[in-house]
C-alpha cells in the first residue's frame, strides 16, 4: 500500500540529503539518516534519526543514496552487504550512465531493486519540489511510491543510464549558460559597464520568448556561421583586451569554425524552417576529432 508510513534509509545528509530528508520527515516518513558529521547536525534536525551505515540500510522500504559522485560506486558496494530483496536502492547522484549501470549490478547482485535517479534542478532554486526522473525495471513502482511521500518524482526509462544520460546532456546547456554569464559579466566588470550588460540581457528574454530565440540562434546558425565566427575572434581579442583569458567565447569560437569547417555554410544558403534541419546536418556531417 503506497499509502502507508513508510521506513526510508538516507545516505549523506549534505544540501541534497538533508532537504528530501526533511521533506520526507515533514509526510510522515521514518527517516532514518547516515552521514559521518553527524555530530554537526542532529541536534538541528529533531525529526530525522541519525544513525551508523548499516542501520540506515536494513529492513528500510527505501535506501536514498545521496552522496558525492567519487564515492558513490564505494557507497553502493557497502550497501549492498546489507540490502536484501523486497528494498529498493534508489541512487541520486550526478553520475555518468556508465557508472549508475556499474552501480545497479552492485545492487542487483543482493537481490535488492535499483533505482535510477537524476535530479534535473538546482537544489537551491527548487528545494524539495525539485523534479526527479526515476529510472529502471522498478521505476513506475518507485516514482509512485516515492511521490505519494512528498518527492517530486516521475517515471523516465526503464534502461539504467538513461536519466543519468538526459540529466548530463542538460548540463551542457544549463552549467554552459552559467559559465557564460560569468565569463560575460566578469568581463563587462573589467569594461565597466556591468550593469548595462545585465539589464541588456534581462531585456533580451524578457522581451522575446525563448523558444523564437532559440529556434532563431539555431536555424541561422546554418548560413551565419562563418560571420559570427569572425565576429567571435574579435571578441576574444577585446575580452583578453581587458585583461582576461577567454575561455567560453573561445570555446564558441572553436564551435562556429568546425560548423564552418565541415562546410554548414555552403549547404544553406538561408536559414531552414526548423531546428533539427540544421542539428541533423550537424549530426551526418560533423568531422570526428581524434
Amino acid at each position: 500500500n503506497l499509502g502507508e508510513i513508510m521506513k526510508i534509509g538516507c545516505l549523506g545528509f549534505g544540501e541534497v540529503g538533508s532537504v528530501f530528508s526533511n521533506r520526507l520527515a515533514e509526510k510522515g516518513v521514518a527517516v532514518l539518516c547516515h552521514d559521518p558529521r553527524v555530530a554537526e547536525v542532529s541536534d538541528a534536525h529533531p525529526n530525522i534519526t541519525f544513525v551508523d551505515f548499516a542501520a540506515a540500510v536494513v529492513d528500510n522500504d527505501f535506501v536514498l543514496s545521496m552522496v558525492t559522485t567519487d564515492i558513490a560506486e564505494n557507497i553502493a558496494v557497502k550497501a549492498a552487504r546489507h540490502l536484501e530483496n523486497g528494498q529498493f536502492y534508489v541512487d541520486l547522484n550526478s553520475t555518468a550512465p556508465a557508472k549508475k549501470r556499474a552501480i545497479a549490478e552492485i545492487v542487483e547482485k543482493s537481490g535488492a531493486h535499483f533505482v535510477e535517479g537524476a535530479i534535473m534542478e538546482a537544489m537551491a532554486a527548487a528545494g524539495a519540489n525539485a523534479r526527479i526522473l526515476i529510472g529502471g525495471a522498478s521505476m513506475s513502482h518507485a516514482a509512485e511510491a516515492l511521490a505519494v511521500q512528498g518527492l517530486n518524482c516521475e517515471a523516465y526509462r526503464e534502461e539504467v543510464g538513461a536519466a543519468s544520460l538526459f540529466k548530463m546532456l542538460r548540463s551542457i546547456f544549463s552549467k554552459g549558460v552559467e559559465a557564460v554569464l560569468i565569463e560575460t559579466l566578469l568581463a563587462a566588470e573589467r569594461g565597466g559597464v556591468r550593469e548595462d550588460i545585465w539589464a541588456e540581457i534581462q531585456r533580451t528574454f524578457q522581451n522575446t520568448p525563448f523558444e523564437k530565440m532559440a529556434h532563431g540562434w539555431v536555424t541561422s546558425h546554418a548560413s551565419a556561421c562563418k560571420r559570427r565566427c569572425d565576429e567571435l575572434v574579435q571578441v576574444n581579442g577585446v575580452v583578453s583586451d581587458l585583461g582576461l583569458t577567454p575561455q567560453m567565447c573561445a570555446a564558441a569560437a572553436q564551435v562556429f569554425k568546425a560548423s564552418v569547417a565541415d562546410g554548414l555554410n555552403d549547404a544553406f544558403d538561408h536559414p531552414p524552417a526548423q531546428m533539427a534541419d540544421v542539428v541533423e546536418w550537424l549530426n551526418k556531417n560533423r568531422s570526428v576529432v581524434a
